[in-house]
């Protein structure tokens, strides 16, 4: 056989084998197969999808999101996927392979299936120029969108019509689940904004390059990273160097995300007297913390108690 034959045979049954397997999922189920990358998307889903959807998220909410391996179990789970909702840019560098591995070609970035979350969003910190010195760059800007509470509620909607489109059937009752998502976001971010005010001005120190959108939405200012560069390792001069600034500027918490190793959080807490608080960029971590809602609650309440800050409970209007 020519190889350029034997090429395009190959192609048509990956292509045959991924439209197949969805058909079998909707089939088995009587649910659309959404596979969600991070679990923000997972939680949207499940939270407009209702009943109507089974979702599997491929990255843990303790995990980094950056470091998914493209384990087989994970292959096979989307092989029979009928959407995918992914960030896109540079935030999953895993998925590719991944994808093509399943041979399920529906999911492949640029078809149907493929819900973009970063699409139409402006990217804070865009490098200027790349180059490896400057550690784990992201070519087009910092890809941690999921953190600013406002970008969930339009990523809300554009999960609310991708699900609309592949259920017709269903869509108004998927788009009424979209609407009241909408204005249940809409009134948490301004109840948000007003108990945490205080927040606004607030020096903290992050482990890795997660939290920008998150620290800009409530006024909050980075005053240095544990790690030099992103995802290089502390040195011990870098640590110094930090400890010094720390106490000179009078910061106080740290932020860790529940995957980075504790070795160097902990140096900088016993030499400044500082708290370390471990949160999840995503839904999910601490165990029971799944709601959307409920868990920038848990980030902002557990955040403003290590700053000593007083804050009213939440509105019940």
């Amino acid at each position: 056989m020519h190889p350029m034959t034997r090429l395009t045979t190959t192609l048509t049954a990956i292509v045959l084998l991924g439209l197949c397997a969805t058909t079998r999922a909707q089939d088995d189920t009587g649910r659309l197969k959404v596979i969600a990358t991070m679990p923000t998307y997972g939680a949207l889903a499940r939270d407009i999808g209702g009943d109507l959807v089974d979702v599997v998220v491929l990255c843990r909410p303790s995990q980094d999101a950056h470091g998914v391996t493209a384990l087989p179990s994970l292959m096979a789970q989307i092989s029979g996927a009928d959407l995918l909702l992914y960030t896109g840019l540079d935030a999953e560098m895993w998925l590719d392979g991944m994808l093509r591995g399943s041979g399920n070609a529906r999911l492949l970035p640029g078809n149907a299936g493929a819900i973009e979350m970063s699409s139409g969003m402006t990217l804070k910190e865009v490098p200027t120029m790349l180059s490896r010195a400057q550690g784990d760059l992201h070519a087009f800007g910092n890809p941690h969108l999921w953190t600013d509470p406002m970008n969930v509620r339009s990523m809300g909607a554009r999960v609310t019509d991708a699900l609309a489109a592949a259920l017709p059937a269903h869509a108004a009752e998927i788009q009424a689940r979209g609407q009241a998502f909408h204005t249940r976001m809409t009134k948490a971010i301004v109840d948000w904004l007003t108990r945490y005010k205080g927040l606004k001005g607030q020096k903290v120190v992050v482990y890795h390059q997660s939290w920008v959108y998150f620290l800009d939405r409530f006024g909050l200012v980075e005053a240095g990273t544990i790690e030099p560069k992103p995802r290089v390792t502390p040195t011990v001069s870098h640590l110094d160097e930090l400890v010094k600034s720390m106490n000179e500027l009078g910061v106080s918490v740290v932020i860790r995300e529940p995957f980075s190793h504790p070795d160097a959080s902990d140096f900088v807490q016993k030499a400044t007297g500082c708290k370390v608080v471990e949160l999840s960029t995503h839904p999910g971590y601490p165990e029971g913390v799944d709601d959307i809602v409920a868990h920038f609650e848990y980030n902002l309440h557990t955040l403003a108690d290590a700053l000593g800050l007083d804050v009213p409970p939440p509105s019940d209007g």
